[in-house]
């Protein structure tokens, strides 16, 4: 039987933490294998083999299926001598429903291993059918962290846009249609064993999703860096993959076939995304996800705007890491103290936004909703790695103050 849902924010490590900055108690295990390069997504093959799986389920969704993309990676599992069974039940913002009749093919397809190839949706659901498959229940019954029993079916992963690092995350973030709101099922298990990070397959990427992809990669290294739970490791990687979105986003978004742009901005997703699984997320996807919970609106666009708005809250705690990463965008110093360095990197978000067509929050929300959005925020697993303390009320008001109500 499954243990049932878990009381809110019980056993994070964020509440247990001895210490602060480098006298900080932590752990540092990040289990993926990860192969980058362009054409790397030709080892699907022999990369499913050393899963010491013979039975496949390959996870897309029908965007993918339909690029193409897909199919070469299909050949390959069975030019390996695998089986495979397709599965393309796939939503944006991967849903429980889906996850749950995927756990059910791959019971009766007896799968060994799942294959995800595609965005996050993709990959998150493949890592939730895997933990399914083994721990049974709902997704909900696995929610906050470390809940699972059992070891998940191996996963690889082959990830087609840049952005939301689940090819080496702990997490699947599956939405709970019921309650409407996003679960995040965070255990160190759910890391897929191996991750194919290979630019070519972001070519196709059309521009408004490379945008929304890339500023969820920002999300993560801004997350990660001002997280309760950062340490200096953690911090090295989410500045360099800070780094690595600002200098190369716009390029990608504006000129889709440059190869230097889109092999940057897979760097700069692999980066963050190692970062923030190093760590945990913070107040920026607390937001982000009471926002696809409700409206399901596209979760990077989400991680864009709630970025400023967090980081103004964090801002007299977080001061000296807004700095630094000021400093990564590329800001000139110019004798300035890290306090008007720290405003500076909050406007260059606010302006990387404006320049990316990202469209405001006040698109996204509704002020009637700003009670139960800021309700939301509260209950996120990830509520208590935000770096000051906050609440329902503070999360509604951060809403407010976007939208001008």
């Amino acid at each position: 039987m499954s243990p049932g849902p878990q009381p809110a924010h019980a056993g994070h490590p964020a509440t247990t933490r001895r210490g602060h900055g480098v006298t900080a108690d932590g752990e540092f295990y990040m289990p993926t294998r990860v192969f980058f390069g362009r054409g790397v997504s030709g080892q699907a093959g022999p990369s499913a083999a050393r899963l010491a799986a013979r039975r496949i389920m390959l996870v897309t969704d029908p965007g993918v299926q339909a690029s193409g993309i897909a199919d070469p990676v299909r050949d390959h599992l069975v030019a390996a001598g695998l089986k495979v069974l397709d599965f393309q039940q796939v939503a944006p913002n991967p849903r429980d429903e889906d996850c749950l009749a995927g756990a059910v093919q791959a019971a009766d397809f007896h799968a060994e291993g799942v294959v995800g190839v595609g965005g996050g949706s993709a990959i998150d659901t493949a890592k939730c059918i895997a933990l399914l498959r083994t721990n049974g229940g709902h997704p909900r019954d696995w929610e906050d962290f470390g809940a699972l029993r059992n070891d998940p079916l191996p996963v690889l992963a082959i990830p087609t846009t840049a952005g939301t690092g689940s090819e080496v995350s702990p997490s699947a973030v599956i939405t709970d249609t019921a309650r409407r709101k996003k679960m995040n099922l965070f255990d160190m298990r759910n890391c897929p064993k191996i991750a194919l990070v290979d630019p070519d397959l972001t070519l196709s990427c059309p521009p408004a999703l490379t945008a929304a992809a890339g500023m969820d990669a920002l999300s993560h290294a801004v997350d990660s860096l001002h997280c309760r739970l950062a340490t200096p490791a953690s911090d090295a990687l989410a500045l360099e993959g800070a780094r690595l979105v600002a200098q190369y986003i716009r390029r990608a978004v504006g000129s889709p076939g440059d190869i230097e742009a889109r092999c940057g901005m897979a760097q700069g997703s692999l980066t963050a995304g190692i970062a923030v699984g190093l760590t945990d997320v913070a107040g920026v996807h607390c937001l982000a996800e009471a926002i696809g919970g409700l409206y399901g609106h596209p979760h990077g666009y989400c991680c864009a705007d709630s970025m400023p708005p967090v980081m103004d809250y964090n801002l007299p705690v977080s001061s000296e890491k807004y700095a630094r990463l000021a400093r990564a965008f590329g800001i000139a110093t110019d004798g300035l103290s890290d306090a008007e360095l720290a405003r500076l990197a909050i406007e260059y978000v606010r302006q990387l936004n404006r320049d990316l067509d990202v469209p405001p929050m006040r698109q996204l929300i509704r002020a009637e909703d700003l009670q139960l959005l800021g309700q939301k925020a509260e209950q996120n697993t990830s509520t208590p790695s935000n770096p000051r303390a906050v609440d329902a009320d503070a999360f509604a008001a951060m809403f407010a103050g976007e939208i001008g109500a």
